[in-house]
């Protein structure tokens, strides 16, 4: 296949199809939100065990996400997007046949499994075809992540009451379906590379990360905390052997300079630092909203459909600010407004006048999304417009630490909002986007939006 072929822009069908595989993935974790009460019921699991079956989709995606960038490298992007979506259909139609928590939980792992690719399979399809409009290519994707958060909970919520619980799980199956088939039929291949697995490697990381994410995810399930400390220590000590890899004979795992380059390095950070921030304000927000506002479940649901609404409508206009800022002018202005954002969500329940404490948070919320979009869409540009957007294991690397970010967030709030100190559920996600702000001046503008060079079967 000629490099001038691969570089030419497939029908907008492909882009559609993958755009929605994107929503597809981010509906696979929040459908399950609205009904969750009503599944725990039904299958006879605790308030612990239910989280836990959230918890293990997440906890999967982190582990399995460097190996899906590697697959998407070696045997190219749309079949292991394929392989990801036949994945999600035949785990989520076992979903809908649990009986028990034991068998939910492994169902779950199951899909964050087949959704840890599509990430990075995605990635690599819009930065080979769509290169010459990459900003907006990338916004179009930050956007769809924000369909999938508005999306989940109504659609989880209504198909639950009008069909059960089990056909939640049902109709995500028979939507993966159909972008199975669109995938297979419309959206254009990236051949597959001769890329050797770097076992070692692989095996170091997945395990440094996933125990150090353990970690946090045991004590936010209010396990014991030397229990999390050997996780800390496994983690700790496999990432340190990961470090070390370089100088032994198997060499690095990837390619030198490639995670150092200053656009990745700080693209990543923001895109953790995001997902962290995420996971704060879709979790610690509805219980403010309901202990101090007095609002119910679906009230709740209207208001924190804002954050999600405002996600999806800031991301593409972001395209549109890049072209008269820089990128990284537009993600350091993206941190300000979402730590003033953390900020107005911390102080609106308690400051706002008598009668309008909703619509001030709906106002926070909106300004929280908005900020969220706009930082997920430009860490996402800065990420393809850097070498490493060519080589798939420092994809799934970047996108490990997206999920990893998403992780540590719901954790967090499960750690600190016990406390009753809601400065520290705020507060430590704001010193973070600070930090992330600060390592986002280090990066450099991104460099022209040439196609990125094609990768033919056979080649090192």
């Amino acid at each position: 296949m000629s490099q001038t072929h691969l570089a030419s822009t497939p029908p907008r069908t492909a882009y559609a199809a993958l755009l929605a595989c994107t929503t597809l993935g981010t509906l696979s974790s929040t459908i399950i939100s609205a009904p969750i009460n009503v599944i725990a019921h039904a299958i006879g699991a605790s308030p612990r065990g239910i989280v836990f079956a959230v918890s293990a989709f997440t906890l999967a995606m982190v582990l399995c996400a460097p190996l899906s960038g590697w697959m998407c490298q070696r045997f190219g992007s749309r079949q292991v997007l394929g392989w990801s979506l036949l994945l999600m259909v035949a785990a989520q139609a076992g979903a809908a046949l649990s009986q028990n928590l034991a068998f939910l939980v492994v169902m779950r792992a199951l899909q964050g499994v087949a959704c840890s690719a599509i990430p990075p399979a995605v990635q690599q399809v819009l930065g080979r075809y769509w290169a010459r409009h990459r900003a907006r290519a990338m916004a179009g994707w930050a956007a769809a992540i924000g369909v999938g958060q508005s999306l989940g909970p109504p659609l989880g919520g209504f198909v639950a009451d009008t069909l059960g619980w089990r056909w939640v799980f049902l109709t995500h199956a028979f939507l993966s379906l159909v972008l199975l088939v669109l995938s297979l039929t419309v959206v254009p291949a990236v051949p597959g590379a001769n890329a050797p697995l770097h076992t070692s490697g692989m095996a170091t990381l997945m395990i440094g990360i996933s125990a150090l994410v353990g970690a946090v995810s045991w004590l936010g399930q209010q396990g014991s905390a030397w229990v999390a400390g050997c996780f800390a220590v496994v983690g700790l000590l496999a990432l340190v052997w990961h470090s070390r890899l370089g100088r032994t004979k198997s060499g690095p795992f990837v390619p030198a300079g490639l995670t150092t380059e200053r656009r990745y390095v700080a693209s990543t950070a923001a895109a953790g630092t995001v997902m962290g921030c995420v996971g704060v304000a879709i979790v610690a927000t509805p219980l403010r909203l309901g202990h101090d506002l007095g609002l119910g479940p679906g009230p709740i649901g209207l208001v924190m459909l804002a954050l999600a609404l405002a996600m999806t409508l800031a991301a593409p206009l972001s395209s549109r600010i890049t072209e008269r800022l820089s990128t990284r002018r537009s993600l350091r202005g993206g941190l300000v407004f979402l730590a003033a954002g953390l900020g107005a969500l911390l102080l609106v329940p308690e400051t706002a006048p008598r009668g309008l404490g909703v619509a001030a948070m709906v106002a926070a919320l909106a300004l929280t999304g908005s900020a969220i979009g706009v930082v997920q869409a430009r860490a996402a540009h800065g990420l393809m417009s850097s070498p490493a957007a060519a080589n798939g294991v420092a994809l799934g690397l970047h996108n490990m630490l997206r999920f990893a970010g998403l992780a540590v967030g719901y954790s967090w709030v499960a750690i600190a909002y016990p406390t009753g100190h809601l400065s520290l559920v705020y507060g430590v996600p704001v010193v973070f986007v600070a930090a992330t702000w600060v390592l986002a001046r280090w990066t450099a503008p991104p460099a022209p939006a040439d196609p990125i060079p094609a990768t033919r079967k056979g080649c090192t």
